[in-house]
């Protein structure tokens, strides 16, 4: 900076300095603005405040302010390896931006703050990574440094096929009905993937799958009259229901394995057999409420028919229905909140008349909890109530087994302080309990009746009076906490869950073991509370998606790599464990 001329300077020694510090700011801020402005690098200009450069996008802006980068990648198909144009990709960060692929499947994005983002890309007919991952997306750190990211789209895969007669006839109309496998709490589900009736060549098609097992069903079909010839003439004949392959229920079909971007053709040869009648009474409804009237394949499906049903004095119908196994399920209500339902299977090989169907009140079954200890009873339980400030002790489920099936859940019910635990129209049928007691507490012993529902499922039967549920929690749990060895570079969450040898239906506990990013860091723990003091076997698996670990059957191949575990009451025990990969373990 120049310096201050001589006479300046000795006219600010004669001025007293009570005037001389104001005098000071007056005649040195144009001299400070001027050597700011020598100061500044010539690449940069100050416009309205803001600093702007010419520089590359690569290069950080304003390094004092925060930094800021361009981050490039590419969408590619995950199956070919192929680029994706027209793919949207979205970069979630401090900002949310958008873009499209180019015909080479680049995309770009500048100015965006150094940091952790990620990245995400869509488009009709594929599923993103986040849709289709095990585990977590590990974000992209936007820096200096920064490589081109690679984002993966996966393809749908597709089912499609056609249905005929024995002798090649397309049929038309026929409800096709595909179901997908699924694993929830280590138990099979089957989840609905929608239906759709075949063209007028007898042409289907399932678009927007993932990959999976799938269970293809044709359903039994009659001929509608506008597809005869003489219309005047009711159909005598239709065609016998069947999954895939041919087989009667979906136990014994063949499930499709579908891969991303696969297209599998699955076609139908439906057997022709005779149609019959159904018809009987419904009984035990209010007078001013309506049945549900449904049939029911085999396997719990349900089957598209026309149920005509006469509310003044119960009579249903059901025409053209074809010969076979089945299950009529009726559903009402007796009074406000009072569901009444009956089911009856029969096989039909001719006109059924005459049945007759009593509806009675839907399964209710209370849950009773107990503490088998004072002090865990008053952690929870407000002195002199029956309510629980803190929120219910246990969580409890029942899983059905089987197509079909549901899930029920207990409720509460009642007033504050008078609240009671309650599953309500429980369906006849075998089901697993899952009991999860909240807190440090785990569940000592669980029992319906005669049945030990930490070792055996629960079963109920049509007809049969309801009992309690009884459950009793303890607090003296045990905890493990340890690391799992995994390959080095591996980022992915590692799911850890501990399988009672001692009770096979005791819920597994489950957690999430997440490896360090950096080598040098401390290794984290996995930790696993509330654990009833007993025998265990660890397991560390890549993941949990399509593992059927309540089976002890798919779990014996793994028995191996797992760790034993013994745990006593108010244990902290501690186990290094040896990563599982997964793949295929529900086959």
């Amino acid at each position: 900076m120049p310096s201050m001329p001589t006479q300046q300077a000795s006219e600010m020694c004669d001025v007293p300095p009570s005037h001389r510090a104001m005098r000071l700011s007056r005649r040195c801020v144009p001299l400070l603005l001027a050597a700011i402005c020598v100061w500044l690098p010539s690449g940069h200009a100050q416009t309205g405040g803001t600093m702007q450069t010419s520089s590359n996008p690569a290069v950080p802006v304003n390094p004092g302010a925060g930094e800021k980068f361009t981050v490039t990648g590419t969408v590619i198909d995950a199956t070919t390896g192929e680029p994706v144009h027209k793919a949207l990709v979205q970069l979630n960060g401090i900002q949310r931006r958008t873009t499209f692929t180019d015909s080479g499947g680049r995309f770009q994005f500048e100015g965006v703050p150094a940091g952790g983002v990620s990245l995400a890309a869509q488009k009709p007919g594929y599923f993103s990574e986040q849709e289709m991952a095990r585990a977590s997306i590990s974000p992209l750190d936007v820096g200096p440094n920064s490589a081109p990211a690679v984002v993966k789209l996966f393809p749908e895969a597709v089912v499609f096929g056609k249905v005929t007669t024995v002798d090649g006839v397309p049929l038309e109309h026929v409800s096709m009905t595909l179901t997908r496998l699924n694993f929830r709490d280590g138990q099979r589900h089957w989840d609905n993937q929608g239906s759709t009736n075949t063209d007028e060549d007898g042409h289907f098609r399932f678009a927007n799958l993932r990959p999976g097992s799938y269970y293809l069903a044709a359903a039994p079909y009659s001929p509608l009259p506008e597809n005869l010839l003489e219309t005047d003439q009711p159909p005598t004949t239709g065609y016998r229901g069947a999954y895939y392959n041919g087989a009667p229920d979906v136990a014994s079909a063949s499930p499709l394995q579908l891969n991303p971007g696969q297209r599998s053709e699955a076609n139908f040869s439906l057997i022709e057999v005779a149609i019959y009648r159904l018809s009987g009474i419904v009984s035990g409804y209010a007078a001013n409420q309506g049945v549900g009237l449904q049939v029911l394949d085999q396997s719990g499906m349900q089957v598209p028919v026309d149920v005509e049903f006469n509310t003044e004095n119960g009579r249903f119908d059901v025409r053209g229905l074809p010969a076979g196994s089945y299950v009529l399920k009726a559903i009402s209500q007796s009074g406000p909140n009072q569901n009444v339902r009956a089911e009856v299977r029969f096989n039909l090989a001719g006109d059924l008349h005459n049945l007759h169907l009593a509806l009675l009140p839907a399964i209710a079954i209370p849950v009773i909890v107990s503490m088998d200890s004072e002090p865990s009873a008053e952690r929870w339980r407000r002195p002199g109530t029956g309510s629980y400030p803190s929120g219910p002790p246990v969580a409890v489920r029942l899983i059905g087994n089987g197509p079909g099936a549901t899930d029920v859940f207990a409720s509460f019910e009642g007033q504050p302080d008078q609240q009671k635990l309650i599953f309500r129209s429980v369906d006849p049928g075998r089901y697993s309990a899952v009991i999860d007691a909240q807190g440090s507490s785990y569940v000592a012993s669980a029992e319906y009746g005669q049945t030990n529902l930490l070792t055996d499922d629960l079963v109920i039967s049509a007809g049969a009076p309801a009992q309690s549920l009884n459950i009793a929690l303890r607090n003296d749990s045990a905890s493990l906490a340890g690391t799992v060895q995994v390959p080095e570079g591996w980022t992915h969450p590692v799911s850890v869950i501990a399988i009672s040898e001692d009770a096979a239906k005791r819920s597994p506990r489950v957690g999430n073991y997440f490896p360090t990013r950096d080598n040098r860091a401390e290794p984290t723990q996995f930790n696993l509370g509330a654990l009833a003091p007993g025998n265990y076997l660890v397991f560390a698996f890549d993941h949990l998606d399509d593992v059927e670990y309540s089976n002890s059957d798919v779990l014996q191949k793994y028995t191996s790599l797992a760790a034993h575990v013994t745990l006593l009451p108010n244990q902290r025990a501690h186990v290094t464990l040896e990563l599982i990969r997964a793949e295929g373990a529900s086959n």
